[in-house]
Parts: structure tokens; sequence; C-alpha cells
């Protein structure tokens, strides 16, 4: 496989050309989420129910997109909506690999770190195995990562990093602001600044001041590294699943001689999607699985001893032949003098 390191330059130079068209997405998802989450989701359970209905497919599609990005397909912005083709499908994956990485998170968080790297590529397996089930591509991510996840989390924590100085802006913030409550709070009442604006004090005063011109700026150095990192991240991540999988291919060579087996060496219970070129009409040579070596002997029409062997026949120019079709060059024949009319008598 290629590093991680050529994995994120690959990612950049799919992104060239496609960054405003990669941000646009982004934020056109979160907007839609954000609203769908406000309007139906002060609605106890039932609400966040309904959130998944509309958050799974445009989660999908937006992995969608972003796989689309790392193979330079150019997708338009419509392409984010692409879950929505195939809705019970995409939301059964969504909901189970959320409601698994919830489950094995319960035992002390680091299970359900390691599960979630483990299904990390469901999403687009669904998408370049049309036919395949939601679980079945759970499992067959789950196949595909092994040996695989210490990788995926070092290309995960590069972007992660990136984050390191805005957390550390908006901890400082949090920890200003709740001492500023600290320090207004009056004991002899037992009352805060936030009962009686009178007991507010200078000290507290500032404090506040100061940790919420921290939350603020951490907040939009948060928002202006997502604007740059979550296009690159999820771009690289499709370029991580291709080169995975290509991987996966060479190192299963005899796969292709069992139906039963998937292109990832395991049993598969799912019908790949058909080969595009399958019923290929291009003339010989021109088709993509029709390329010849021009030195394969095999290839040739027919042997070379017999071209060889064959009399070449000369080829006579029409001008140079009588009516009859014999030669006029040289003596083919012998000439008869024409007959004396003196010796008929």
């Amino acid at each position: 496989m290629m590093t991680n390191a050529q994995i994120r330059r690959t990612a950049k130079d799919s992104l060239r050309g496609s960054w405003g068209l990669a941000i646009g997405v982004i934020l056109l998802n979160y907007l839609l989420t954000t609203v769908v989450g406000s309007v139906v989701g002060w609605i106890p359970f039932i609400g966040w129910i309904a959130i998944y209905f509309v958050e799974a497919p445009l989660a999908v599609g937006l992995v969608w997109f972003f796989l689309a990005i790392s193979r330079k397909d150019k997708p338009e912005v419509s392409y984010l909506f692409s879950g929505f083709r195939s809705y019970w499908r995409t939301l059964a994956a969504y909901v189970l690999v959320s409601l698994f990485i919830f489950l094995w998170s319960l035992l002390l968080i680091v299970p359900g770190i390691i599960k979630m790297f483990s299904y990390s590529q469901t999403f687009m397996i669904l998408r370049d195995n049309p036919n395949i089930s939601a679980l079945d591509a759970i499992t067959e991510s789950r196949h595909m990562m092994d040996g695989y996840k210490g990788k995926f989390f070092g290309l995960s924590l590069y972007f992660l990093l990136w984050y390191i100085i805005p957390i550390i802006v908006l901890i400082i913030g949090m920890i200003l602001l709740m001492g500023s409550i600290f320090a207004g709070y009056d004991y002899s009442y037992g009352y805060s600044m936030y009962d009686m604006s009178t007991s507010m004090s200078m000290m507290s005063g500032g404090l506040f001041a100061g940790g919420l011109i921290m939350v603020i700026l951490g907040g939009l150095a948060s928002l202006g590294i997502s604007l740059y990192v979550m296009p690159y991240m999820m771009t690289a991540c499709g370029v991580f699943y291709d080169d995975l999988t290509n991987t996966l291919y060479t190192a299963n060579d005899n796969f292709d001689n069992d139906p039963d087996i998937s292109p990832y060496g395991v049993p598969s219970d799912f019908n790949a999607a058909e080969d595009p070129f399958e019923n290929d009409q291009h003339p010989d040579g021109f088709g993509p699985n029709d390329e010849k070596d021009p030195f394969d002997e095999a290839n040739t029409t027919a042997p070379a001893d017999e071209v060889h062997q064959k009399e070449a026949k000369p080829v006579i120019p029409p001008e140079f032949t009588t009516p009859e079709g014999e030669p006029e060059i040289g003596e083919s024949k012998e000439e008869k003098p024409e007959d004396d009319p003196s010796d008929k008598k």
C-alpha cells in the first residue's frame, strides 16, 4: 500500500480545482442536518429517531461524494443526495454501524474506537457493490480492515492534530467562564452573580469576558480548520479505500476462479455488481478487455514460417498484358510468320 504521506498527497491532488465545491457540500450537509435537528429534535425519542431518517442517507451520500472526488470524477452537488436512491439499505447500514459502535463503546470506550475503524469502509463498500446488504457490507469492512486498523488510525490522527490548538483555546475559555461564576458567588447569602447583578465583582467580570472571547475564538478557529480539514480528510479516506481494495485484490489472485469468494478473500453471500465491460462491443484491440501484446506470438493470425513459405506471386500491371492476358515483355511465345499468299497457289 501507499504510505500515509502518499495518500495525503494523492488526496490533495484529487481536490485540486474542487475545493470550493467540496467546502460547499460540507456546509450544505451541516445546514440540512442542523435544520432537521432543530425542527424535530425537540420531540422526545420520536424526534431523535426522525433525525436518523434524514441524517443517515445524507451521511452516506457525503461519503460517496468524496469517494468520487478521490477518483477525480468531478461530482455535482446533487451527489450528496445519492444515498436516498437506495434509502433503506443506507439507513440500515448507518443505524447498524452507529448501534454496534455504541454497544462496543460501553466496554471502556477503547473497543468502540477500534470497532469504529473496523467499520470505517462500510459506506464505500455499499457504493461499489449495489447488491450487497447493509450487514454484509459491515462484515466486508471488518475483514478488509484486519491488519490495517493501525495504519488508518495513523492517517486519522494526522487530521485530529489540527484541532489541538482550537481545543486548548476552548478549554481555557471554559475554565475562565467557570472561574467567573465562582468569583461572583456570594457565600454569605448563597447566590451567584447571575442571580444578583450587583454582586458581580471586577474580577469575575474580567474572567467572564476573557472566557467568552476565548470560547468564541476557539469556535471560529475550529470552524475555519474544519473547512479545510474535513474535505481533505474525507478525500484521503477515499484514497485509502481504493488503495486498500487494490492491495487486497492483488493479494487474492484466486478469487476470480471461485464465485463464492469475495474480492476481499472471504466467503460472500452477495452478488457483486456486473462488469460494465462484460458485453463490450469494441473492435479487437480497442476494448478494455481486448488489449493485445504486439510481441505476443499467440496473437498473430498465422505462424511466421507459413507466411515465409508462401511463394510470392509477381504482379503484372495491366498495361503490359495483351487482350488475351499474356505478357508482352520478353519472348514468352515463339512468333509464327504470316502466311504468304503465293504459297497457297
